[in-house]
């Protein structure tokens, strides 16, 4: 499993913009290789390895600023991650673009993040959707909530009011799917 360097190099931004006080203890907590990693020059465009430069890191930032709480500190990290991304011409393209249309390219966009993937989405109804992820390997519950997180913050940059979430399935329980069930009013 493989992460593309803007997931790794927002993972590290995160820490610096939100807990500066914690970042050299969050990269002295990390394991050597993945230390290394955040040391050097990211490649937003290089692909680094999931567990060193993903998963590892964003468990150091849970335990270290959330206490633990995968849910809160996934659902935080999603939540810059879209922000830090979302803004400038895209804020205003969100402006104009529809949930659905929304949800279905994001959906494609974390399949060019994550490799291999396979995310889906569909809409319920005109305030519903879902979020499917059939295929992640070593997703823990922490990354279901960054994408979560991620998916919310733009619907709410979107304009849609009110977004929430709920994952009714994991794969990081044991399920064959995560199912992310999203609504906004």
């Amino acid at each position: 499993m493989q992460v593309k360097g803007t997931a790794v190099r927002t993972t590290r931004d995160f820490v610096k913009t939100r807990f500066p006080h914690l970042y050299d203890k969050w990269l002295e907590s990390l394991p050597a290789e993945s230390r290394k990693l955040f040391t050097s020059t990211l490649d937003a465009t290089a692909w680094y390895p999931y567990k060193e430069g993903y998963t590892l890191p964003v468990s150091k930032i849970v335990e270290l600023c959330y206490n633990n709480d995968n849910i809160t500190g996934g659902d935080q990290i999603g939540s810059y991650s879209a922000e830090t991304a979302l803004k400038g011409f895209y804020k205003v393209f969100l402006l104009i673009a529809s949930p659905r249309f929304l949800l279905q390219r994001a959906s494609k966009i974390f399949t060019t993040f994550y490799e291999p993937s396979q995310i889906e989405a569909s809409m319920t109804d005109d305030n519903n959707a879902v979020l499917r992820i059939t295929l992640f390997e070593g997703i823990d519950e922490a990354i279901e909530y960054r994408i979560a997180g991620w998916i919310s913050k733009a619907l709410e940059l979107a304009n849609c009011r009110e977004p929430s979430y709920v994952i009714k399935k994991a794969l990081s329980k044991g399920d064959s799917a995560t199912e992310i069930h999203f609504h906004w009013l």
